[in-house]
């Protein structure tokens, strides 16, 4: 017998074979067993649910209707644009919110008809495990894309902000606070996953600047979390937000900008047989702790016009020109080009590395990636690799526009914070970032591609190569098959607070599809 009450909130099977599912007396009892299971771990953020068939033909209510579109739409083709095409989310409807209160009444719909769904703000999410999702509903937070700076220096960022949108606002208030490299991402996604940036050694990831959010539960109820409300998951959504709830809202921290907004950035153009020397000046300032102020990139790409790997490097340093130049001499006789100047922080995407950075905010085509982290740059197993690099480049012109990016950021206030501050499970464990970008035109060499990022992956992530005891990987940057104990943090202690958040949070996986935690020890390893 079919057991269905109409509200908003309700618990729903998930992954049944059939559109339409009807429970017996024992299911609905253990069903309200579950839910009082999860309202003592949740507590108040969670109200009392009730059970719903799942009808996958049931009308979305009446006062959000007006907000669903679907592939007729001529907006469609837009709003559903994702940075990466490979192994990608399919969607047969999209909605577009104004409220967080349209928010509330979709997910409690949606859950109560076991509809897949996915928030997007950048679209920028890559990871392979994003593929379980088909035939959903994407939740496009296009009109969450308001920043408002307060008098008291902090920052509320509506989830559809991107990061060049923050800040353009927060700079323009004679502000900063750690932002990513790339301008296009979504600034609540890449915060929620930890939130690396240049700007890291000063004031911290940009999850260590978020005080307060609202979340979106799986069944409607709109939670207001922070250190004083619902702490537990607070403490979640700064490093594993993805699996709890769309975050609609959210409040920085923001800090006085240092240096008077202006940074030095330095680009040069390193030739292959150079490579070697860069990378041992840049471990020697690893070694001895980069300086606050100071952010390394590197980029590799091939140039098939010359046959050869070329290398970019970035030096930005959040100060005075002076110091900055410092470092920049250090590199300087092994570049063939070299390009410098002081720039505002607002101005910063568009000038480093050429000019070249917003390349990545281009959409459509796969992108394949895997990352890992690592203590410094292993020279010789870099060299060897960017050599097998520029093999597979010459011989594989399918897959023209693969990359190598490696990013060194400084730690000094990461690391002022203890390892049980949040979530994110790296703070000792920061230090550089390898990144392997694989993408492809001609799909014949996607499996080609893939197989050569993971098998360096794999190299670097050998302990006498990456200078960690553990695999570490950075959730933000991951693929979709490392242990997820790389991900969150090989400490038990941390893997059953997450599993528990998770249990209470979003006890039927609504949220499982980036990187999910597991519901179990086991699941673990």
């Amino acid at each position: 017998r079919c057991v269905s009450f109409h509200s908003e909130l309700a618990i729903s099977p998930l992954s049944l074979p059939h559109s339409f599912v009807c429970f017996g007396a024992f299911r609905a009892l253990r069903s309200m067993l579950l839910y009082f299971s999860v309202a003592l771990l949740a507590g108040a953020a969670l109200a009392a649910p009730s059970l719903r068939c799942r009808n996958e033909t049931a009308a979305w209510p009446t006062d959000i209707q007006g907000l669903v579109l679907d592939e007729a739409s001529p907006e469609w083709e837009n709003l559903t644009a994702r940075w990466s095409t490979y192994s990608a989310p399919t969607f047969n409807e999209l909605f577009l919110p104004h409220t967080i209160e349209d928010i509330s009444l979709a997910l409690g719909y949606l859950s109560a008809i076991d509809k897949p769904f996915l928030a997007q703000s950048g679209g920028h999410g890559y990871a392979p495990s994003l593929h379980v999702i088909q035939n959903a509903t994407l939740i496009n937070m296009i009109n969450f894309g308001y920043i408002n700076v307060n008098d008291d220096g902090t920052a509320t960022v509506g989830s559809g902000s991107r990061f060049r949108d923050v800040v353009a606002a927060v700079g323009g208030a004679g502000r900063e606070f750690t932002v990513g490299n790339c301008p296009c991402v979504g600034a609540v996604g890449a915060t929620i996953g930890g939130g690396l940036g240049r700007l890291q050694g000063l004031h911290g990831l940009s999850s260590d600047a978020l005080l307060s959010a609202r979340v979106v539960l799986w069944n409607g109820t709109i939670a207001e979390v922070s250190a004083d409300s619902h702490s537990d998951l607070f403490w979640g959504i700064r490093g594993a937000g993805q699996n709890f709830g769309i975050i609609a809202e959210a409040v920085f921290q923001t800090y006085p900008a240092t240096n008077g907004g202006l940074q030095y950035s330095a680009d040069l153009l390193i030739p292959f047989e150079n490579l070697g020397a860069v990378v041992d000046i840049t471990n020697d300032l690893l070694n001895e702790g980069l300086a606050p102020a100071l952010a390394l990139l590197f980029v590799i790409s091939y140039n098939a016009e010359i046959g050869q790997p070329t290398v970019v490097m970035n030096i930005v340093y959040a100060g005075p020109e002076a110091e900055g130049q410092a470092v920049a001499e250090l590199f300087r006789p092994y570049a063939v080009q070299f390009q410098a100047m002081m720039t505002p922080w607002t101005e910063l995407a568009n000038t480093a590395l050429f000019g070249g950075f917003n390349f990545p905010c281009e959409t459509a085509g796969p992108i394949d990636q895997y990352h890992v982290l690592a203590r410094n740059i292993h020279a010789e197993t870099l060299q060897e690799q960017v050599q097998h690099y520029a093999e597979f480049m010459a011989a594989t012109p399918g897959a023209a526009g693969s990359s190598i990016m490696i990013e060194a950021f400084a730690q000094q206030a990461v690391q002022a914070h203890s390892d049980d501050f949040s979530a994110f499970p790296h703070r000792q464990n920061f230090h550089t970032a390898l990144v392997w970008a694989m993408t492809w035109s001609d799909d014949s060499v996607g499996p080609d591609a893939d197989a050569f990022a993971k098998e360096w992956r794999d190299r670097f992530s050998e302990s006498d190569i990456s200078g960690y005891e553990n695999m570490h990987v950075y959730q933000n940057y991951a693929n979709d098959d490392e242990p997820l104990s790389a991900l969150y943090g090989v400490d038990t202690w941390r893997q059953e607070r997450l599993t528990a958040l998770k249990d209470a949070y979003d006890p039927h996986g609504h949220f499982d599809g980036y990187h999910p935690v597991p519901k179990s020890a086991p699941d673990w390893s």
